[in-house]
């Protein structure tokens, strides 16, 4: 993702030095005009996060431990989302791959930046779209912002400490030493593992801030 975009941009910079009117036409206006509806976007997206009912702040339990209900909530809120977006994020995945690799083989190449600008616009309707969902997901769940985010992250981090947790006891070096210390409450790790496979389909909304 990260030579998607350099790749993108920066050949739009040297295309308005060197490649005239239709470079301008053809690839430096639409990449212009994307950045210019990220603006609109962040705006949507704040139009969005005002309409979640909930409002009331979150204080996570003193012992930080996630319950079984609460997970629930969340899993019914990240499903609502995927199915929501159902085969738009696999593709768009897939694209952003495609353009990479002839990023890497072809360098700046033209028709890879033009396919870039318009993916990358793909994107933020994407997003709005993905938001959309998730206040919708949220409502329906009873979900204030703050308590959302605070159960996303205690999930996502469970899970990654599992994996951590698995792979020193896989390995006679560290098997019997406890150098690695969780932080997230065992009982919580407990929880989430078994639906491990599930909640990583959601991830990349995660790692969006959904």
């Amino acid at each position: 993702m990260k030579k998607f975009a350099i790749g993108c941009f920066g050949v739009l910079l040297v295309l308005s030095v060197v490649g005239g009117g239709v470079a301008w036409f053809k690839f430096i206006k639409p990449g212009l005009d994307w950045a210019g509806g990220l603006v609109e976007m962040g705006q949507q997206l704040e139009q969005l996060d005002q309409q979640v009912v909930n409002r009331s702040s979150f204080d996570p339990p003193a012992d930080r431990v996630l319950v079984e209900a609460q997970f629930e909530r969340f899993r019914n809120a990240q499903r609502y989302i995927v199915n929501h977006l159902e085969g738009q994020l696999g593709a768009l995945r897939k694209r952003v791959e495609e353009i990479d690799q002839r990023l890497d083989r072809d360098g700046a190449d033209i028709r890879a930046i033009g396919d870039a600008v318009g993916t990358w616009s793909e994107i933020t309707g994407l997003l709005v779209e993905a938001k959309r969902a998730q206040v919708e997901a949220l409502n329906a769940e009873g979900f204030s912002a703050e308590e959302y985010r605070w159960v996303r992250e205690q999930v996502y981090r469970a899970l990654g400490e599992n994996v951590a947790v698995a792979s020193l006891s896989a390995n006679p070096q560290f098997a019997n030493q406890s150098n690695y210390q969780p932080t997230i409450p065992e009982a919580t790790r407990t929880l989430v593992e078994p639906h491990a496979e599930e909640l990583m389909k959601a991830y990349a909304l995660a790692w969006w801030g959904l």
